[in-house]
């Protein structure tokens, strides 16, 4: 199985430069807003679909009153009908049907849709009403007037935040309650949705297909095609599911909307479990990572997470296990076989609202939005973070300037800890000056394996989800997660958090290290100027 190729990705800026032009001698107009009196646009764009031929293309129009409308690309003219609607004008009305519910039209001649640019006009009674261009199409991607950024996968309907109020929430962490996660989604009644990056737990695949058995509509969606391959435990335990006769979709393919399949959910009738843990025993299976995680018991947030899941496992990226299976290629993988003690135990409450947030949707807004509006405290806790310039770690960044209490903790495993050092080194030189950011590496010291949560504290918010913050999580990768507002949550994942940080298996920088030269009126002085912690297994 080929490894998925770049096309995947939603951030478009190589590839495209898009001018919109509205109206008789060329008004710019921000996402093409209607011209007046000739009301009729372009609205959506499918110049280079992944069939022979580009079978399928098309460009979409929306107009709101009758007249003589045609499309132009400058070679070859469509005739639009007389009259209101949106309307698909196409060389292929079978192929766009599949794609669009617009009305199809049938376009002859020369009209075609150019992969490497086109210019395309919408005319009434023979006078130009609005003009898109586009550069170099992305294979796959549609161009849609109302959205940002413009292209987006086919088959991609991005969400805003969903949120409810008064909803009863249990806060848990891993590896402390393992039973957590199991107890939530073993007495489903009526649906279990299961998403996943990756399964092998023996415990969540037997209660999975206990429900199943006893009539429960139970579907699972995992990604085809995780980092370092498939697993051979994951194939054999999708063989029992699907061999169970449980729904099993992989997503995957050239046309798969998004770079990874990263989120780790569950939808139990009107119970939303989101994790930051994958379905696995270092997981949800207690026997490594330190995780977080939340049982929501909710209708509106179940349902706010079942459309997600049912615009994940519904379009022809999904592939049926059965389907896929033969073109699987596994690999050996050991299992975490750690113990620990229950440290956390859970804690339940009322939470004030719960938000459901999802990336590539809408997650960078909101998450930048909260760090913005953070006064007192800020408690990060990552794997790794990509670079100094992510955004989200920037937002942290401003709100130590205004004198937030910010502290970073991060993993210190072989495969992170050189690159969070480097973070830390990094910081140091951007933050000269702050006194309130602080960041540490961690190992567990018998609290746990490993750091693999991905959550944040910000005042009396917690967000629990699967969000690594780097650009390819935030930008290209499908991911969930549950903004908690709500004090005693907060408290709760703050109390875990303060005891990660201080257990012995972090250590303070040495002072020495992060002397630095600073101006000062009448000569120079040495000077620290921030406190930037770290610690890692000894060594810095």
């Amino acid at each position: 199985m080929s490894p998925r190729t770049d096309h995947r990705r939603l951030t478009v800026a190589t590839v495209i430069a898009l001018v919109v032009l509205l109206g008789a001698g060329g008004t710019a107009a921000a996402h093409g807003s209607h011209a007046g009196a000739d009301a009729g646009r372009i609205v959506e764009l499918y110049p280079n679909p992944t069939t022979p031929q580009n079978h399928g293309e098309y460009v979409a129009v929306d107009l709101d009153r009758s007249g003589n409308w045609t499309v132009t690309d400058g070679e070859g003219t469509a005739r639009l009908p007389d009259r209101e609607g949106v309307f698909a004008v196409t060389r292929h009305p079978e192929r766009t049907a599949e794609h669009t519910n617009a009305t199809t039209v049938t376009a002859g001649g020369s009209f075609q849709l150019a992969v490497g640019g086109e210019t395309l006009e919408l005319r009434r009674n023979g006078r130009v009403v609005d003009r898109v261009s586009y550069d170099d199409a992305p294979e796959s991607q549609r161009w849609h007037r109302d959205r940002d950024p413009h292209w987006q996968p086919a088959g991609f309907r991005p969400r805003g935040p969903a949120t409810t109020d008064g909803a009863s929430v249990e806060a848990f962490v891993l590896p402390d309650s393992p039973e957590a996660p199991i107890a939530a989604i073993g007495d489903a009644d009526r649906r279990l949705y299961l998403a996943a990056y990756t399964l092998t737990a023996e415990r969540v695949v037997n209660e999975v297909i206990a429900a199943h058995d006893r009539g429960v509509e139970v579907r699972v969606l995992v990604e085809g095609d995780p980092v370092g391959g498939m697993s051979t435990r994951q194939a054999d335990r999708l063989d029992e599911l699907s061999t169970a006769g449980v729904e099993v979709r992989a997503m995957t393919g050239e046309r798969a909307r998004f770079r990874y399949h990263h989120a780790k959910y569950a939808v139990v009738d009107d119970r939303a479990v989101v994790l930051t843990e994958n379905w696995k025993p270092s997981g949800t299976g207690g026997a490594d990572n330190r995780g977080w995680g939340v049982t929501v018991e909710d209708g509106g947030t179940a349902d706010d997470l079942a459309a997600v899941f049912t615009h994940d496992a519904g379009w022809e990226d999904t592939v049926r296990w059965s389907e896929f299976r033969s073109t699987v290629e596994t690999t050996e993988k050991e299992a975490s076989t750690g113990s620990y003690a229950q440290n956390h135990p859970p804690m339940t409450a009322t939470a004030e609202s719960v938000t459901v947030l999802a990336a590539p949707d809408n997650v960078d807004a909101e998450l930048a939005e909260l760090i913005n509006e953070t006064d007192d405290r800020l408690l990060i806790v990552q794997p790794s973070i990509g670079s100094a310039e992510f955004p989200l770690l920037e937002a942290a960044m401003r709100a130590a300037d205004r004198g937030v209490d910010v502290r970073i903790l991060l993993g210190s495993q072989w495969y992170n800890e050189d690159e969070n050092d480097a973070l830390a080194a990094r910081l140091r030189e951007q933050t000269e000056g702050s006194d309130n950011l602080e960041i540490r590496l961690a190992d567990g010291n018998g609290r746990f394996g490993k750091i693999h949560a991905k959550g944040i504290v910000a005042d009396d918010t917690a967000v629990v989800g699967s969000l690594n913050w780097n650009d390819n999580s935030l930008q290209n990768n499908r991911e969930v997660a549950l903004a908690i507002e709500d004090e005693a949550v907060a408290d709760y994942y703050a109390e875990v958090f303060d005891g990660d940080w201080s257990s012995d298996g972090t250590r303070e920088l040495p002072v020495g290290i992060l002397v630095v030269t600073v101006g000062a009126a009448g000569g120079t002085v040495l000077a620290l100027k921030r406190r930037l912690e770290f610690a890692a297994n000894g060594r810095r």
